[in-house]
């Protein structure tokens, strides 16, 4: 019986042992993250669309992304995923590992392809024949972009309308 006992008090001190070890590295792990304390969210605008051909039944687009960087280390985005709404519909989506280095306090152009679902597109369509635009159709650019060093990827959303009347 005395055997066990010495089991048990062995196993319960090495779970000790074991936890905090585990709760030591998660709040290494805490203290790595305070050089981005101060890390504001960089900012994203479509600045520039034209059209790329055809595949399958999908349009497709190049669109060039203008990303501001407004910290004091430079971003090397890996890659990025981004969605286009017009009218709350999604009609744009895409993915690109094509990286681009932003420079701290700077901005940087790169340029993305696109694909128009053509159910998407009938949505919208629809809804602009329901209810007429008059002289703006508004938008949302959701992006989600991965940045080398960055624990987790950074999600932005930028909304606006684009003026019609503009010629």
């Amino acid at each position: 019986m005395r055997t066990i006992i010495n089991v048990f008090d062995s196993t319960s001190v090495i779970l000790k042992y074991l936890i905090t070890g585990l709760v030591l590295l998660y709040l290494a792990g805490c203290s790595t993250l305070g050089g981005y304390s101060d890390f504001d969210e960089p900012d994203i605008e479509l600045v520039g669309i034209e059209a790329a051909g055809t595949q399958g039944i999908e349009a497709r687009f190049k669109i060039r992304l203008k990303v501001t960087n407004p910290n004091s280390i430079p971003l090397d985005v890996e890659g990025m995923a981004y969605d286009v709404y017009l009218r709350d519909t999604k009609v744009l989506s895409g993915v690109s590992d094509r990286g681009i280095q932003v420079a701290a306090y700077s901005e940087a152009e790169t340029e993305v392809t696109v694909s128009a679902g053509m159910f998407s597109s009938l949505s919208l369509i629809r809804d602009l024949m329901t209810n007429p635009i008059t002289d703006s159709i508004p938008y949302r650019l959701d992006t989600k972009l991965s940045v080398a060093g960055l624990p987790l990827a950074v999600r932005l959303s930028k909304e606006g309308s684009i003026d019609l009347d503009a010629r």
